[in-house]
């Protein structure tokens, strides 16, 4: 009885370390021993930011920004510095970075390194502003597209990093194909085309072009490239087989983009047993 109320005990403990020094780690020294006692009245419920025993850092994070807690203003403008890790394709993380990074209202940022080692990839970021990246914001708009934060570091006012895990990630602006017998017109004005398939069967690409020589890339779910084509002549329309392990697929032009702004039609025709 005794070993097991010791067992309980150490593991309160452990989890009030981690979940104490996780909010230390988010701001300053001075600013944290100023509001202690407040930090401490709003953390008193301490089992409800883990989840198994795991520190729930988006609600810890929520807690804090709500109760005034998260500082993220500079005293002047200033280049923040964000590294982004997480276990997928560099391909699919810097383009889930870049998209929340417009969604959040960055229109100029700067790719200051990108890694791989294994299965896991980092890139780090730069940008010109006032503030840190709100990180309730970031988590939630990465959530979008799959990414789940569960871990950020506070190295310094002007220099984070997050870390996410990925579950089943969504590209942005990848249009969604499912076999319905009916052709989907699409239409972007740069000529490049996302695809989001989650059944394999037959796709059909018809251009509105006649000039279309056509560049399709086949891509699994984390962005690793499974196939690539690039047609040597004209054509109007392309028809390839698409298998269980595709996940997303690009369309383009070999010479240029452009050839497709005037739109495109697909069609997604289920395999037959």
């Amino acid at each position: 009885m005794r070993g097991f109320l010791f067992g309980v005990l150490l593991c309160a403990l452990l989890n009030a370390d981690v979940l104490d020094v996780k909010i230390k780690s988010l701001m300053d020294r001075s600013f944290y021993q100023t509001n202690q006692n407040f930090i401490r009245r709003i953390f008193e419920d301490r089992a409800a930011f883990y989840d198994q025993g795991a520190l729930r850092i988006r609600k810890v994070l929520v807690a804090l920004k709500d109760n005034g807690l998260l500082p993220l203003k500079f005293d002047r403008p200033a280049l923040l510095q964000v590294r982004f890790v997480a276990k997928t394709s560099p391909l699919l993380l810097l383009k889930t970075i870049q998209s929340v990074l417009s969604s959040m209202g960055y229109a100029y940022f700067s790719v200051l390194q990108v890694q791989r080692q294994e299965d896991t990839s980092s890139a780090t970021f730069s940008l010109n502003t006032e503030y840190a990246l709100d990180p309730t914001l970031a988590a939630k708009l990465f959530a979008k597209y799959g990414f789940n934060l569960v871990d950020l570091e506070r190295k310094s006012l002007k220099d984070w990093a997050y870390s996410f895990s990925v579950q089943t990630p969504h590209l942005a602006h990848a249009t969604p194909l499912i076999p319905t017998g009916h052709a989907l017109e699409l239409k972007e004005i740069s000529g490049e085309y996302w695809l989001d398939i989650t059944s394999p069967g037959r796709l059909l690409v018809f251009a509105n072009a006649s000039l279309w020589q056509p560049q399709v890339s086949l891509f699994d779910a984390s962005l690793h490239i499974i196939k690539y084509m690039a047609a040597e002549n004209p054509t109007e329309k392309i028809s390839l087989h698409i298998g269980d392990k595709v996940r997303f697929v690009r369309v383009s032009d070999v010479n240029n983009p452009l050839v497709l702004k005037g739109g495109i039609k697909v069609l997604l025709q289920p395999t037959r047993h």
